[in-house]
């Protein structure tokens, strides 16, 4: 085995939760269409590939279980969130001929975050603040408002159709304000 090296154009690449259980999902399809045309039991498959595809279920299975498994997340929804989440915080759409703003919206929303912190995002789909705390690191430092935090969130939400949980700060304030009434 042999390290990789820099600008070697076979680096691996890396997959969110939900690419490979669609990777996974589309071999054992592939594999049941097979078996069930050429009319072969499981019972007679070689021991080798029964090992590999009680692996592939079980991950699948563990995947599927998962925020990333349990959502109603599309795959091609995923380049849109991708590009949101690493477009740094006061990125601007440019309009391709003459560098203007686009009418539409004068600031795209971004999030600057690193790659490894994207892939987290995607394979967790945190729906609270501590969530995210755990997941990007100084994010205290680096998204300073609480309200845009939870904006983070709301934004996760609509592509994984996870409710958010509303930060307990608000919850303790309403219960407060409740007991002085009475």
């Amino acid at each position: 085995m042999e390290p990789l090296k820099s600008g070697d154009s076979h680096a691996p690449a890396l997959l969110t939760n939900l690419e490979v259980m669609e990777l996974l999902q589309e071999r054992v399809a592939i594999r049941e269409a097979s078996s069930s045309s050429d009319g072969n039991n499981n019972n007679n498959k070689l021991p080798s590939f029964q090992s590999r595809d009680w692996i592939e279920q079980t991950v699948f299975d563990y995947l599927n279980s998962s925020p990333a498994g349990s959502s109603e997340v599309k795959l091609d929804d995923m380049p849109k969130l991708v590009k949101t989440l690493r477009r740094e915080p006061s990125a601007t759409i440019a309009d391709a001929d003459n560098n203007k703003l686009d009418e539409s919206s004068d600031v795209v929303q971004g999030y600057g975050l690193t790659t490894a912190e994207t892939l987290q995002v995607l394979n967790h789909l945190p729906t609270s603040l501590v969530e995210l705390h755990l997941l990007i690191e100084d994010l205290e430092k680096r998204i300073p408002e609480e309200e845009k935090q939870m904006e983070f969130l709301r934004l996760l939400s609509q592509y994984s159709w996870r409710d958010v949980e509303e930060a307990a700060g608000e919850e303790e304030e309403e219960e407060e304000t409740n007991d002085m009434e009475e």
